[in-house]
C-alpha cells in the first residue's frame, strides 16, 4: 500500500502521514515514553496482523 492509498483510507494527506513515518521521535509521543520511563515502566508495542 503506498502512503497515498494509506491517507485516503484513514482521510488524511499523503504528506502527514509522511511526516508521521519519516518523524525522528517515532511514532509514539516522546514525552508520553519518557513519563512512563520516569515511573519504571517499560513500553512493548506488539503489531499484529488481522485475520479478515
Amino acid at each position: 500500500m503506498t502512503q497515498t492509498q494509506l491517507a485516503e483510507q484513514i482521510k488524511t494527506t499523503s504528506p502527514y502521514v509522511n511526516r508521521i513515518i519519516k518523524k525522528q521521535d517515532g511514532v509514539v509521543n516522546k514525552t508520553f515514553v519518557q513519563m512512563l520511563e520516569a515511573l519504571g515502566y517499560d513500553i512493548e508495542l506488539t503489531y499484529v496482523k488481522r485475520e479478515d
